[in-house]
């Protein structure tokens, strides 16, 4: 008898702690002491993306950034993450020195985000553990686990490449953080940005060609830019002519790239490669350096991981350096 009654008092408890579990990981808001159903309703909009529509209650403070686009955003909102989720793994459980840490966009961090894996694989377990209050990502990587997300924290996903710009999710997102007006504000300072430099680079840039090259270690890897990308999107704002490769992106021998009749060539290590290392590759390599566009001095590198962050930071910075490299 005893050994039942002991037995029954564990599933209890069991129970209980499942039951528990639950009810802290709901993503339903809590009533709090002084509000009613009518404040909480009063205090909810809804949000659209890619995956549908989301409720958002009250003020979002822990907000998760699973893409280097959506910390852009997040960061020009003013909003500091308090988890992300990086293109490649780090080893730390937290961001300690973001500066290092996260490319282009780290010294914007004043906070230790916590981490969250890959972009690719973020983890599960840590985002139960730290309990967001609004989850947001790209389509690509969130699709598929759109609903386990859903069940951490209201979730919601983006498309930030191909046709579809930052300025729009931002908005969006800026509903979400009851945070409008600092959105207008970063549209119209970009704006303004795009054209003063397209002003400063006419005599350079107005009218020309550029091609803009994807760089892997092994140059028969490489390609072509297609133009939708956020890159070739923000040269023709600057006043280039984008001569675009295809959307799939099929690799492009050196003899091939020599034959492009282009203006202006800007070069973009990807992989494991270097802007050290493409350097050497075109100087070292018959064929490259006699292009006339490299012959010319019009030739320019940058860091890939620009066009996959895609944000309106990150856009400044491509757009500051262009100018700097193009002054007349």
């Amino acid at each position: 008898m005893k050994y039942w009654f002991r037995h029954l008092k564990l599933l209890l408890l069991s129970l209980c702690t499942l039951i528990l579990v639950v009810a802290c990981n709901s993503s339903t808001p809590q009533l709090q002491s002084n509000q009613t159903p009518e404040s909480i309703a009063s205090d909810c909009r809804v949000i659209e993306h890619d995956g549908g529509k989301t409720e958002i209650c009250g003020q979002p403070q822990k907000v998760v950034a699973l893409s280097p686009p959506l910390l852009d955003i997040l960061l020009s909102l003013g909003v500091q993450p308090a988890g992300y989720a990086e293109v490649g793994l780090l080893n730390s459980k937290i961001f300690d020195n973001p500066s290092q840490q996260i490319p282009f966009l780290g010294d914007y961090v004043t906070n230790k985000p916590v981490n969250l894996g890959t972009r690719h694989n973020p983890s599960i377990e840590t985002l139960l553990q730290l309990k967001p209050d609004l989850i947001l990502g790209e389509k690509f990587h969130l699709e598929a686990n759109y609903k386990l997300l859903s069940s951490i924290a209201p979730t919601a996903f983006f498309q930030t490449e191909g046709e579809t710009s930052w300025k729009p999710v931002m908005l969006d997102i800026a509903q979400a953080l009851n945070r409008e007006e600092q959105a207008k504000q970063a549209i119209a300072s970009h704006n303004q940005l795009v054209e003063t430099a397209k002003s400063q680079i006419a005599p350079v840039a107005s009218g020309q060609t550029i091609i803009v090259l994807g760089w892997e270690r092994i140059a028969n890897q490489s390609f072509i830019l297609p133009s939708n990308t956020f890159v070739c999107r923000l040269l023709e704002d600057l006043g280039f002519q984008v001569i675009a490769g295809k959307l799939d992106r099929p690799s492009i021998s050196i003899e091939a790239i020599a034959e492009i009749k282009a203006d202006h060539i800007l070069i973009m290590p990807t992989g494991d490669n270097t802007i050290d290392n493409a350097k050497q590759q075109w100087q070292n390599n018959p064929i490259l350096r006699l292009i006339p566009a490299v012959q010319a001095g019009n030739i320019y590198f940058m860091d890939y991981q620009i066009n996959r962050i895609r944000g309106p930071i990150v856009a400044e910075i491509f757009i500051n350096q262009m100018r700097q490299m193009l002054r007349p």
